[in-house]
């Protein structure tokens, strides 16, 4: 028997229709206006929005078609915007709990001109900061460059994705100091309120080198 197909929610149409006419979240927020592109990400992630119609009007469609998929929806795809091969990604977080975890969702909600540094770095992309957790280094709104490739020696400011605490959530991110690492865990340290924390090897998605920052 096939498996029946899951039913899309009013996330996944708003970033599909988002992805057809080649706008970041932070875009599509401007364009609806009077919202931030957290809204717009907390939205696709599964959450609600009192913003519904501005949205789909920015979005060139219904509320209803949003809301259940009844109508149209225009798909002509746009054209790819100049340079933007070139251009750095910027992938979303949202502040979702303490110690400065984010929701890391993995999509590109913007892109940015890319630094020197990491001119001809294929994986490179950045991130917004979110929470005042690393103050005074880094600072809420700033943007991060990542490095993937790049050597991670102790006293390095990492990018760290752990595992979701259930299967199928999103795994969770921290910009943090590497204090120490083991075999077994890593220290993470941030500055404000000061406090270090272990991580277990085993739950480490992923941990990246930040290698710049600035304004995006």
């Amino acid at each position: 028997m096939k498996p029946q197909a899951t039913a899309k929610t009013v996330g996944d149409r708003v970033r599909e229709r988002r992805r057809v006419l080649g706008l970041s979240q932070p875009q599509l927020a401007k364009k609806v206006g009077g919202i931030t592109y957290q809204a717009i990400q907390q939205l696709e992630a599964g959450g609600g929005s009192r913003h519904l119609v501005g949205i789909a009007r920015a979005l060139g469609v219904t509320a209803e078609w949003l809301q259940d998929g009844v109508g149209p929806a225009p798909s002509k795809p746009a054209a790819a915007r100049p340079g933007s091969a070139d251009k750095l990604k910027v992938l979303g977080m949202a502040e979702c709990g303490a110690d400065g975890w984010s929701l890391w969702n993995g999509d590109v909600i913007d892109l940015i001109e890319r630094p020197a540094g990491l001119i001809g770095v294929p994986n490179a992309y950045a991130v917004y900061v979110v929470g005042a957790s690393m103050e005074p280094r880094y600072h809420p709104g700033e943007v991060v460059h990542i490095h993937p490739g790049r050597p991670i020696d102790v006293g390095a400011y990492v990018l760290v994705q752990r595992k979701p605490k259930a299967a199928g959530e999103a795994p969770l991110a921290v910009i943090k100091r590497l204090a120490r690492r083991s075999g077994a865990k890593i220290t993470l340290e941030q500055f404000n309120p000061a406090k270090s924390f272990d991580i277990k090897a085993g739950d480490i998605v992923s941990i990246h080198r930040v290698v710049g920052s600035g304004e995006a």
